[in-house]
């Protein structure tokens, strides 16, 4: 499945609702949240994902009220291929 990060700016969020949408995130079955890279000071955070399709992640984060401001499709390079 395609692998996806997405870019997130919201310093006026609090962790509570942080915490009560990652609730909700963890039982999406279109799209799969893999984890969270969490800069609290400046809320800045970068959510890795697994989807089929970036759309799939939008009508997620629209329908949750969840804002973003940039979806990329990646690829994973582990260091352990050149070992």
């Amino acid at each position: 499945m395609p692998k996806f990060l997405t870019f997130h700016c919201e310093p006026e969020k609090t962790w509570e609702k942080l915490e009560e949408a990652y609730k909700q995130l963890a039982k999406e079955t279109t799209a799969v949240w893999i984890r969270t890279y969490y800069q609290r000071e400046k809320g800045r955070r970068i959510c890795e994902w697994d989807a089929p399709s970036e759309e799939s992640i939008i009508v997620i984060f629209k329908r949750m009220g969840i804002t973003w401001d940039e979806i990329l499709q990646v690829e994973e390079i582990l260091p352990m291929r050149w070992r």
